[in-house]
């Protein structure tokens, strides 16, 4: 670059600044004069490069607004042409030796997408030394490692797309400063280890990965967060709510007025550091817990079963106190007042596996009379087949099947024991050894259960109540002023975090991806909202 070439550059504010630990070099040392100095400085990093605006690509070469360059093969993924329109009025600080870009330091993607066609950036693993800007919405970026940050501004207000971006710092969201501010959906995926400082209010973030860190700082009111999290620290200047779902390891309660900490997540711990802040916690729900330990299905003991009925099960002592132990932890939990969420839930499995394994061994008894074909016969009709199929692809869900080979087995079983109560001579020990074979093939039957994948999720429940989610919302006002007397209202941070609960539930009813958990949980959730919302409303004067 030539010394009046540089000067011109100055003057239109894109710089070429090199920061070089020896006293000759200047702002105005000619570019292939100071080529001659990165040598020296490029272990070190204190190169800057020169800022540039992005016009076009071509298959080997940037246009930029200081001149045309080429790509060094490490970064050639960054600047392929399928790049074009992402990088189209790209702002790229670069780093050019002999003409050919070295080092991008710094991008800031300009670009906007739309709701139905996103702009994608494709890294395809090269890195960017420095930190990448996000400045349009509708953005989706992928492949790229990041050194610095990863920024996305408040022109970002919508949605962004980030996918197996590595970022060595920080994952940013700058605040933005409106009064009315929507939801912006920030979807993460294969991101590991992502950390997120989030100084932005309304943020949805969903992650396929566990969140290792995230900040909550400044004037965020509400955040939600649909992904598990190993740490979440909130220091904000006011109120503060928390909604989604997943497993939040640590809650650390640094700053706000009334942090409202009852979503629907699982929470390890919750640490207050400040004694001024007023924190509602998640509450926990022991329902089902309570409801399996209500009745636990016992039956009968025995040694061989020989002193139980046909008609009536038993297994053995040890069988037994093995579910014994299990209902016995599992009521500890349900009657400890500090157990967390995640304590419930890991209870519910234990149980639910232990039952699991006490019904798998129980057995039918085989006490019977002189004779006594007719319990055999009774136990041949109580054989009830199921379904019939190869991978229960053409099953209904949570139908039960088995395979032709299972189907064989327990079909030669009852035909054998038919054969004996056909047999006019057969005695009472044929009798006898045919109840207990058959007795073993049904429960070896039974223990062959799969279940139909075709499946069937029921949104009916839910989508009426998003109707009726929409009935019972009233007039926004802040104090009633204005308002004809008896009319009811609330605040607009009221309405906005029940139509925020409402625009939860809807992603649920219109994601086909969702299941019938999902449409559970979504439901208990808005039911929750609705009653909070209700109970909120206030009457004008």
């Amino acid at each position: 670059m030539k010394n009046k070439a540089l000067s011109t550059l100055m003057a239109t504010a894109i710089t070429a600044t090199l920061v070089i630990p020896v006293s000759s070099a200047s702002a105005a040392t000619p570019l292939n004069q100071v080529n001659s100095y990165e040598t020296q400085v490029a272990a070190t990093k204190k190169v800057i490069g020169e800022s540039v605006t992005i016009r076009n690509l071509t298959k080997d070469t940037v246009i930029t607004s200081n001149g045309t360059f080429r790509v060094h093969k490490d970064l050639k993924s960054l600047f392929q042409t399928s790049n074009k329109t992402a990088l189209t009025n790209a702002r790229a600080t670069i780093v050019v030796k002999n003409g050919q870009i070295t080092d991008v330091t710094a991008l800031t993607l300009n670009k906007a997408g739309t709701s139905k066609k996103s702009v994608y950036f494709d890294g395809g693993d090269a890195e960017i030394s420095g930190d990448l800007t996000v400045n349009a919405d509708y953005v989706k970026i992928q492949d790229v490692s990041v050194d610095g940050q990863l920024i996305i501004t408040n022109r970002v207000k919508k949605a962004i797309t980030l996918d197996e971006v590595e970022v060595g710092d920080t994952i940013t969201l700058k605040p933005i400063v409106t009064k009315k501010v929507n939801w912006l959906y920030v979807t993460l995926r294969d991101m590991k280890s992502a950390d997120i400082n989030l100084a932005r209010t309304k943020v949805n973030v969903s992650s396929d990965q566990t969140l290792s860190k995230v900040d909550v700082v400044g004037k965020v009111t509400s955040f939600e967060v649909m992904s598990n999290v190993e740490k979440l620290t909130i220091n904000v200047d006011k109120d503060f709510n928390l909604y989604g779902e997943g497993k939040i390891d640590q809650i650390v309660v640094k700053g706000g007025t009334k942090v409202a900490l009852d979503s629907g997540h699982q929470v390890g711990n919750v640490q207050v550091d400040n004694k001024n802040v007023s924190v509602t916690l998640p509450i926990i729900d022991k329902k089902e817990l309570n409801t399996l330990l209500a009745s636990p299905p016992y039956v009968h003991v025995s040694v061989n079963g020989y002193d139980i009925l046909t008609t009536d099960k038993w297994t053995t002592q040890a069988e037994r106190n093995a579910f014994d132990s299990a209902v016995a932890s599992a009521r500890a939990v349900a009657n400890n007042n500090s157990a967390s969420q995640e304590q419930v839930k890991n209870a519910i499995s234990q149980y639910k596996n232990a039952l699991a394994v006490y019904q798998a061994a129980q057995k039918s008894g085989t006490k019977y009379g002189y004779g006594d074909k007719a319990s055999l016969q009774s136990l041949i009709n109580s054989v009830q087949y199921v379904t019939v199929s190869w991978d229960g692809s053409n099953v209904p869900y949570n139908t039960p099947w088995t395979t032709q080979t299972e189907r064989n087995a327990i079909e030669s079983a009852v035909s054998s024991a038919q054969s004996v109560v056909n047999n006019y001579y057969a005695t009472q020990t044929d009798i006898a050894n045919a109840i207990n074979n058959l007795n073993n093939a049904i429960w070896t039957y039974k223990s062959a259960y799969k279940y139909g994948n075709n499946g069937y999720v029921d949104k009916t429940n839910l989508q009426s109540l998003v109707n009726y989610a929409y009935s019972v919302r009233v007039t926004v006002s802040e104090n009633g002023a204005g308002l004809t007397s008896g009319t009811l209202y609330t605040t607009q941070r009221e309405w906005d975090d029940f139509n925020s609960a409402i625009s939860y539930a809807e992603r649920i009813t219109s994601n086909s991806n969702s299941s019938q958990y999902d449409v559970s949980s979504a439901t208990e959730y808005l039911n929750n909202a609705i009653s909070i919302y209700r109970g909120q409303y206030k009457s004008a004067n």
